[in-house]
């Protein structure tokens, strides 16, 4: 039976395991828009208001209730030169040359500029109403790790929040209060100070956890406030993830080596923990259908900022605008710092930890587009979108297949366009520096003339095949092709890249295009279009055409089973945790850059089933035809490579790792029948 699978409602989750062999899988996605229905939402529709926002956390969004700790550590920032930025130029204890996230949220909800702390003196009952923040700057979900500096802890700041509903109750009754706490939005920010300071920097603490239990620890904490949270009433609550922490300019400083280089542990911990949230976050809301609890990624956006800063409108990425930017953080970022920056704008960081205020918008600005299956798109889209629908097909073999696949009628699709790895690439690794390359016979034996492409395969690919299917093209050629024409690119190209994954370590490992990047040549290609035909048709182009997605493969094969980067600090479950992570912000992306029909495809190993070996006429399922079969895959099936089948029809396999031209038009042609028309 076909299973409707709702991919991009905010948290999703997939069977742990299952056998392509003998399961039809066929996965469906519609998003309707209509200001309510199934869909959990955080954000409201254009009609409703959000009469607060209110926040627990750490120094992401503490607005100063530090100042009025008599904390032992260092943990404040109620002095110059924090706050310069801010109004009025004084430092209000906000880790910031100016506002923080807080802040931007609840501007973005209309319901005010700036969201006090709740130990602020001057603290009004208009501000009571609209919203405060009990966050505490040093905070964690491990309760040592407020314990450490002295500040207030997740269980404290909960008391705060019930003395401050008993103040509203006091000052507008009881009904006014628990309308405003159950229609109000809450922000969540923990874990790095978890992170950072109780584990990588406390050897008794990693004596008695690895980092993945570590990570339960701070899930099962988190879960139990979120819960205790909901018992409060709230029922709109967002989770931000953890940030690149080996990537904040002070743990370049301390961890990263002379180069200062981004600390790989650290990044590697962040995404543990972020994989653990968001899965237990999935749970509350099947657990809490009434409510919804929403994780925000933080961490990729973050990345994105200081991978390439230029793009977003900032200068320098790895040193904090502070003194010397390499350490100052708190009160070592004081008045007598020198040589802090003129304009902190320029910086993604304020100090050598928190980010800047321009960052800072830049991310909220980010969340606001992107994250959590576009609700926060939608919702602050200026019209209302009553019927918009995303087809994602998670595609995967299953019953009979025919040769022929029909197009439905009166449909026509302008243009195919890929994105993924080496068995949809057509041969743009052919023009980068990787060893992943086969652009050298006998691969494209079988191909026209007979000459190889860089396609891995002894003829077409699956890219190929379906451009075919769809009436588009019998060749879909690479994007990074040198004799591309304008043709190629209005009737669509591959971004593909052999080795890459979803995982970005993946790509990283062989240097080769990761998911990210080709989504950037993706937009390259978009600008290229609209130069030469106008905006208007190109962007039914990118809105009408069929996109298919194939990545994965390399990250289990080789990134998780073959290296030991990923295995000790993940099992399978929250490795496929971080994969699907990443490949959601990915569809999310490619969604926002106009893409409406998107086939996922997942290629099942059919030559593991006895009886389909005959039935599809192949003779040789156990090994590939290039060599021996066992081995030989890129360079090593090369042109000395002796005992290569004569007819790779007969086998499954072309090389040891990708099938051959006929299985390919095989398992293309099975995947799209009878499915065809989801597309449209």
């Amino acid at each position: 039976m076909d299973t409707i699978m709702k991919l991009f409602s905010p948290q999703y989750s997939v069977p742990a395991s299952a056998s392509f062999t003998v399961m039809r899988l066929f996965f469906v996605m519609t998003v309707v828009i209509d200001g309510g229905g199934a869909i959990p939402q955080l954000f409201p529709t254009n009609d409703t208001t959000i009469p607060a926002v209110i926040v627990f956390g750490d120094s992401i969004v503490d607005a100063g209730n530090n100042n009025n700790l008599t904390t032992i550590a260092p943990v404040k920032c109620n002095f110059p030169p924090y706050g310069r930025d801010f109004i009025g130029g004084k430092p209000t204890g906000r880790f910031s040359n100016g506002r923080v996230p807080s802040d931007m949220v609840a501007e973005a909800f209309n319901v005010k500029k700036i969201v006090p702390a709740y130990l602020d003196p001057n603290v009004q009952l208009e501000d009571l109403l609209t919203g405060v923040t009990f966050a505490s700057g040093g905070a964690g979900y491990d309760p040592q790790t407020s314990n450490l500096v002295s500040v207030i802890s997740l269980t404290d700041q909960l008391k705060l929040f019930k003395e401050y509903k008993n103040k509203l109750t006091a000052a507008v009754g009881e009904e006014r209060t628990a309308n405003i706490i159950s229609k109000s939005v809450y922000l969540v920010c923990f874990g790095s100070n978890d992170i950072v300071n109780t584990y990588f920097s406390n050897p008794l603490t990693q004596l008695h956890y690895n980092v993945p239990a570590y990570a339960d620890l701070l899930v099962k904490n988190a879960a139990t406030f979120l819960q205790e949270l909901y018992g409060e009433g709230a029922r709109r609550i967002g989770v931000l993830s953890l940030p690149p922490l080996g990537c904040v300019p002070s743990q370049r400083t301390v961890r990263g080596g002379i180069q200062r280089n981004c600390w790989e542990p650290l990044n590697q911990a962040s995404t543990v923990v972020n994989t653990k949230i968001s899965s237990k976050l999935n749970s509350l809301n099947k657990n809490f259908p009434e409510a919804t609890f929403l994780y925000l990624d933080i961490y990729n956006p973050l990345l994105s900022l200081i991978q390439y800063p230029a793009k977003y409108g900032f200068e320098v990425a790895t040193l904090g605008c502070c003194g010397t930017g390499i350490i100052e953080v708190s009160v070592l970022c004081n008045s007598y710092a020198k040589n802090t920056c003129k304009d902190a704008s320029r910086y993604v960081f304020w100090d050598s930890f928190h980010p800047s205020e321009k960052a800072y918008d830049t991310l909220v600005h980010i969340l606001k587009y992107r994250s959590s299956g576009y609700t926060m798109k939608l919702i602050f889209s200026p019209q209302s979108l009553l019927a918009y629908s995303l087809f994602i097909l998670i595609l995967a073999i299953g019953g009979d297949y025919s040769i022929s696949v029909p197009l439905p009628s009166n449909q026509t699709v302008p243009a195919v366009i890929v994105f993924g790895d080496s068995i949809v690439d057509p041969g743009n690794n052919n023009n980068i520096k990787t060893i992943v390359k086969c652009n050298f016979p006998p691969y494209g034996r079988d191909f026209t003339a007979g000459q190889p492409t860089g396609r891995f395969g002894n003829g077409r690919v699956a890219s190929d095949v379906a451009a075919e299917i769809f009436n588009v093209k019998k060749i879909l050629p690479a994007y990074l092709d040198p004799n591309l024409q304008l043709q190629d690119l209005v009737s669509g190209v591959s971004f593909a890249s052999g080795g890459a994954g979803y995982d970005p370590l993946t790509s990283e490992l062989v240097s080769v295009i990761s998911l990210s990047d080709q989504l950037d040549l993706f937009r390259e290609y978009k600008g290229k279009l609209k130069e030469a035909i106008g905006e208007d048709k190109a962007e039914s182009i990118i809105s009408k055409s069929v996109y298919f997605v194939c990545v994965g493969s390399d990250d289990i094969a080789n990134t998780y089973f073959s290296t030991p980067l990923r295995k000790p600090h993940y099992d399978i479950q929250s490795y496929t945790d971080l994969m699907l992570n990443s490949a959601t912000t990915f569809f999310q992306e490619l969604y926002g850059e106009g893409a409406r029909r998107i086939g996922v495809v997942s290629v099942p190993a059919i030559g593991c089933v006895p009886s389909q070996r005959t039935l599809s006429g192949f003779e040789e399922a156990t090994k590939g035809c290039c060599g021996t079969g066992n081995l030989e895959v890129s360079i090593l099936c090369n042109p000395y490579t002796i005992n290569s089948c004569s007819d790779a029809s007969k086998y499954i396999f072309w090389d040891s790792y990708h099938p051959s031209e006929k299985a390919y038009e095989l398992l293309v042609n099975r995947v799209l029948d009878n499915k065809i028309d989801k597309f449209f």
